[in-house]
């Protein structure tokens, strides 16, 4: 109509203003009703979920929501964590993740079938430090430029909430201090490491961080420590193996140090599951040398 020269600018401009106007104060009086529409199929975060591990930032519970997929709510912060996808999230109460500065409290993380499990630290699964190594389950990305780093862990956790990360494998690198502190031996069938199983006895067993991989301790093994000290070849943990009474395959000893890695006697005493593969007897891992260093 402007062109044709039937209404003025000034009149059409007024016109559409005070018609964006009218509905923008429509929507403003009437929006509670989409609180009420939206309420009936879909419900607020802090409404669902139930309080499952704590946060170690303000010591509040952290509310689980299955999914998928699968995530944290921090009640208090609105931070949300999502969680790994592919297999099944458990607690594991009272136990703190060693990061300095994280302290969330663990979970545990079961894949596979049989399962394997791993400890699991929400924190640092949603913002992995780069001098532990590449993150599992992520494709490899260039580094964040310096400022950039907020930015990337935005766009990693959109990545994770829209589930597109499976995890069939430890959530956390092998040198995150939660893993290297659990770790034995390498694994000589990938470049993972193999940890003590977290649920402890009294079935006592090794898992492979990377590969389907799990080792069977003898069923006459009654307790399994891991020492402070370490190999000297591979820089793995040494375990001290403790036998039921009158049932030690080794004479004359109830209590046993291990080096795995190169313990030809444990190696001689395990069964190791390959994936899909039926148990079998082991006899001896191969390829990785050495005489045991087994001793009293």
């Amino acid at each position: 109509k402007i062109a044709k020269g039937l209404a003025k600018k000034d009149d059409v401009v007024k016109k559409a203003i005070e018609l964006f106007s009218a509905k923008f104060n429509y929507f403003v009086e009437n929006v509670n009703k989409m609180d009420v529409l939206f309420g009936s199929s879909f419900a607020q975060l802090q409404d669902v979920g139930k309080p499952f591990t704590r946060c170690g930032l303000t010591r509040r519970y952290l509310q689980f929501i299955t999914g998928p997929p699968p995530r944290l709510y921090n009640k208090t912060t609105e931070i949300v964590y999502p969680l790994p996808i592919g297999g099944e999230i458990k607690q594991w109460t009272g136990r703190h993740c060693p990061v300095q500065g994280c302290n969330f409290e663990l979970l545990l993380y079961s894949v596979g079938a049989p399962p394997r499990t791993f400890p699991l630290c929400p924190n640092c699964y949603n913002n992995p430090r780069p001098e532990f190594g590449p993150q599992p389950g992520e494709d490899k990305e260039p580094v964040a430029k310096p400022g950039d780093e907020e930015d990337e862990a935005k766009e990693r956790s959109i990545r994770r909430m829209a589930g597109k990360n499976m995890v069939r494998e430890c959530p956390h690198p092998d040198k995150h201090p939660l893993i290297a502190e659990m770790a034995v031996s390498p694994d000589p069938e990938s470049d993972g490491v193999l940890i003590l199983d977290p649920h402890l006895g009294p079935k006592w067993r090794l898992v492979s961080t990377r590969e389907p991989t799990i080792v069977y301790l003898p069923k006459n093994v009654e307790k399994v420590t891991i020492l402070d000290k370490k190999d000297e070849i591979f820089g793995s943990h040494m375990m001290s193996i403790e036998f039921k009474d009158g049932e030690s395959p080794i004479v004359g000893k109830k209590k046993y140090t291990s080096c795995f890695a190169i313990d030809e006697v444990m190696q001689g005493l395990v069964r190791v599951h390959h994936g899909d593969e039926r148990l079998r007897a082991s006899g001896g891992r191969g390829g990785r040398g050495g005489r045991g260093r087994g001793g009293g």
